[in-house]
């Protein structure tokens, strides 16, 4: 009996320990079980989250390849929203397409232009409509008369075009040498041969420049305009640009008499280019410019001013208010037999709803008694030249941009000073010398997906 509770108490606690391990071993399964589908999880989930980040570099890799291939298509117009959603359901190589199409002037295959649907992107324009904006459509061409440039006809989207060739010398900036917001250059040659620039100094609230006087400043370059020293001082008291030339060994300034009756046109003198006093000459007031309809423009800028081979004077400048809405700003024509009294020309008036007159034109009698003009657009500065301001040849074309003037030195180089723009900076006064060569200069549309540009 002993024997046999002995064998079971054995019995009993063999079949104890036996189960418990049996427990023991399921609970050490079931939690290998439990952690083996957590490190899944989490490991699945890191795949997930790299792959994701993979997938986002190798789109902004493809966004990047493209802007660098088209800088100015219709991509790098994109909002990040728009761009990330394009390059999500659309390949590379459709969007590559999509570039080259537009720039070669073809229509976007509608396949194509589903994505742009489905991204809510807006649509390019169709190639006629591109063409028409290009040329400044709609509205009638510029008159291709005596009366002023003819419009830049049959341009395409890949267009070669005859170009006055820049060497660039230098540049004077806003924000540098105690200058606030610069612009409106007007250069001159002094009697030792150096080169003065004549230009407004000013507010710009955009680029948040303030406290400077909007006066007429002046810098001059003693190496053929590569380097410019500020000259301290006011030149010509009035807050407007100028037009400056030489007269006699004079240096004689126009410019806008600012006047709550209206802004009127006064005349400086100077001769030593430094000290300059105020000349009476009759009123001349903006509103006397006038269209052929008997009515105003709106306020001009900067008056462009040349004496012709006649003896007899002319001068351009920019409506700055358009009445006729956005972009669509005319030029005002006036002549002057002394350079004195001034009377309007509304028939020789151009612009407007053919084509805008983006910043003031230039006009001169050069060193060969032809007269030059430079026209400024959208996408370029027009060039043209003729004799006494009628019989304009063939356009030819310069780069975009702002109140340009010309200056014929006494040695033969030909300058050239413009000016720029950017609202966050401020403005910047480029220099530049026409040169010879044997380039042959090509212009692009391309981007954005509403107004075209254009790439030089």
């Amino acid at each position: 009996m002993v024997l046999k509770n002995k064998n079971l108490i054995l019995l009993f606690l063999f079949l104890f320990f036996y189960f418990c391990a049996g427990d023991e071993a399921g609970i050490e399964e079931v939690n290998n079980s439990d952690n083996q589908i957590s490190t899944e999880n989490i490991n699945d989930s890191k795949e997930e989250t790299v792959s994701t980040k993979d997938k986002q570099a190798s789109h902004q890799e493809d966004i990047d390849a493209i802007i660098q291939e088209f800088p100015q298509g219709f991509v790098s117009f994109l909002s990040k929203e728009e761009k990330d959603c394009l390059f999500e359901n659309a390949n590379s190589f459709a969007i590559r397409q999509m570039e080259v199409d537009l720039m070669e002037g073809r229509k976007i295959t509608e396949e194509n232009l589903n994505y742009f649907t489905l991204c809510n992107i807006p649509p390019p324009p169709e190639p006629a409509a591109m063409n028409d904006t290009a040329q400044g459509k709609p509205g009638v061409s510029p008159p291709s008369d005596n009366k002023g440039p003819a419009n830049q006809t049959g341009m395409n989207q890949s267009t070669s075009l005859s170009s006055i060739h820049l060497s660039y010398l230098g540049s004077i900036r806003s924000m540098e040498n105690s200058l606030g917001n610069i612009a409106d250059p007007s250069i001159v040659e002094t009697s030792d041969g150096n080169i003065r620039v004549y230009f407004k100094n000013g507010n710009e609230p955009q680029a948040n420049i303030n406290g400077y006087d909007n006066l007429v400043h002046s810098a001059i370059s003693t190496d053929g305009g590569r380097t410019w020293k500020v000259e301290t001082g006011v030149r010509v008291p009035v807050k407007s640009p100028v037009e400056a030339l030489v007269i006699e060994g004079k240096i004689v300034a126009w410019g806008w008499e600012l006047a709550m009756s209206g802004d009127f046109l006064v005349r400086y003198e100077s001769s030593d280019g430094i000290n300059f006093q105020k000349e009476d000459i009759p009123v001349f007031y903006q509103s006397d410019c006038k269209d052929t309809n008997g009515e105003s423009t709106g306020p001009l800028g900067d008056p462009t001013i040349t004496k012709l081979n006649d003896g007899s004077w002319i001068f351009h400048s920019q409506e700055l208010v358009s009445p006729l809405g956005d972009f669509k700003r005319r030029a005002c024509v006036a002549t002057s037999e002394d350079g004195i009294s001034w009377t309007s020309q509304p028939d020789r008036m151009y612009g407007g709803n053919d084509q805008d007159v983006t910043t003031n034109p230039a006009i001169k009698l050069n060193s060969s008694g032809i007269v030059e003009w430079i026209w400024p657009t959208t996408n370029f500065m027009v060039y043209r030249k003729g004799t006494d301001s009628f019989n304009w040849s063939e356009p030819e074309y310069l780069p975009n941009g702002g109140d340009p003037d010309l200056l014929d030195l006494k040695n033969g180089r030909k300058l050239l000073a413009f000016g720029n723009f950017n609202p966050r900076i401020g403005g910047a006064l480029i220099f530049a010398e026409r040169i010879e060569t044997n380039y042959q200069i090509t212009v692009v549309d391309t981007g954005p997906t509403q107004i075209p540009t254009k790439k030089w």
